[in-house]
């Protein structure tokens, strides 16, 4: 039966699996289902003599406390009061300082405690507000969002295997000190520095999130897997059909937490509902999106995320071994050949039709907000004839532009060994 969430728009279900598996002789996941809190966590745990046990139990605690406490209520009742952008960006920053907190806590706990030296954990928070979910995320734990039309792996893994090789990923996953063998590039404990990965996402009812351990993700066979099995009856169903899947052949520490968004019991005018209106706007202005109808720039816009790039940081080309694209809703980013573009920009084209540019990567001037589309969820929203007609159409027009423009192709190839593009929809 979905319950009613404190400062939530909708009303929720969610189910929680978890199971130690074949590999392991304890389970060293953690997770919290806090619904008097709208949060939502899973955690992974490494190293040895039960430390990874430990890490994960702690990164939980910690998240818990610091999401419960007065600062924190204080910061998400003002923005359920006034969604705009400050507000926003300092439920975020609360969410970000909270898991820097659980990684200092980890560290302490490692230093006092020689058991406990080395050990880590994954972490992925998801706290809900409003219409939106405010998404933290350190490490291999994955999160996705389940709709009608697509489903969205929002997180990238922070491995060695998800970065091209040799190429820099623009998020500023450098090597840790620490990296276990696992290939983990960052989580909770490896270093004095965490590096947290933020997202802001609308929701509706009918959409599912997904937060899970690499135990789950690691087994399934690609999203179209994730999207049966996250739609498989209740969302307590649900996460035990993932668990389920994992466990065939053997398998790691498996932990699945899915929340299913319900009917909307509070109401708000359109205005005051999904992408503000000034973004919506912004993201209409794209070549991609120019003069297409409402519902179906709606529709487009669903297998969008709204990211955040700081100053000086670059946009990265991939994301989740998939190629990205962006539309810009506000700020200046800068071309590798020194345009500076803003509102409206569509960053990456190319990479909608699974073609890798030749160019470097654009940086941002100024602290700029886009919304990043995966190639392979673009093409999953394009499977609908009349949504690809329009959505191609444009985008080819597009492609031919900045082709006449610098006269010659825009694709090339990817760094060796690294991320191979998708195909094209329907190739």
């Amino acid at each position: 039966m979905p319950s009613i969430l404190p400062r939530f728009d909708f009303r929720a279900a969610f189910g929680v699996a978890s199971d130690r598996g074949s590999k392991r002789e304890t389970n060293e996941d953690a997770h919290a289902v806090v619904p008097e809190l709208a949060v939502f966590a899973v955690a992974d745990g490494m190293g040895g003599h039960r430390a990874g046990e430990v890490a994960a139990r702690l990164a939980i605690e910690e998240i818990v406390s610091a999401l419960g406490s007065p600062g924190a209520i204080r910061a998400v009742e003002r923005y359920v009061t006034n969604a705009g952008l400050d507000s926003r960006r300092k439920v975020l920053a609360f969410l970000r300082r909270s898991v820097e907190r659980a990684n200092a806590r980890i560290r302490r706990e490692a230093l006092d405690n020689p058991d406990y030296s080395g050990m880590g954990t994954t972490l992925d928070v998801v706290w809900l507000a409003r219409d939106h979910a405010f998404i933290a995320h350190a490490g291999d734990g994955r999160v996705y969002l389940a709709r009608s039309r697509a489903v969205l792996q929002l997180t990238s893994d922070h491995t060695l295997v998800a970065r091209p090789s040799g190429a820099s990923d623009g998020l500023g996953l450098g090597s840790s000190e620490s990296a276990p063998s696992s290939g983990i590039t960052n989580a909770l404990g490896l270093s004095d520095a965490i590096q947290v990965d933020t997202l802001f996402v609308d929701l509706g009812p009918r959409d599912r999130l997904l937060l899970c351990t690499d135990g789950v993700h690691g087994q399934l066979a690609g999203e179209q897997e994730v999207s049966e099995l996250i739609r498989n009856g209740t969302p307590d169903a649900a996460a035990r059909a993932l668990i389920m899947r994992a466990g065939e052949g053997g398998r790691d520490n498996a932990t699945a937490v899915v929340v299913e968004i319900a009917d909307r019991f509070v109401k708000r005018p359109d205005r005051d509902r999904g992408l503000s209106p000034a973004d919506l706007e912004s993201a209409r202005q794209s070549p991609l999106l120019v003069d297409l109808p409402l519902p179906l720039a709606l529709t487009a816009l669903s297998a969008a995320v709204e990211i955040e790039v700081a100053q000086q940081a670059s946009v990265p080309r991939s994301i989740a071994n998939d190629l990205v694209s962006y539309i810009v809703l506000e700020g200046l980013v800068k071309h590798p050949d020194g345009r500076s573009v803003g509102a409206g920009a569509l960053l990456y084209p190319e990479s909608l039709v699974g073609v890798w540019g030749m160019a470097g990567p654009p940086v941002a001037e100024q602290t700029s907000r886009l919304l990043r589309v995966r190639a392979d969820d673009f093409a999953e929203i394009c499977s609908e004839p009349r949504y690809a007609a329009e959505l191609y159409r444009r985008l080819a027009a597009h492609l031919a532009r900045l082709a006449v423009k610098s006269g010659g192709a825009l694709g090339g190839t990817p760094p060796p060994g690294g991320l191979q593009p998708p195909k094209p929809a329907g190739s």
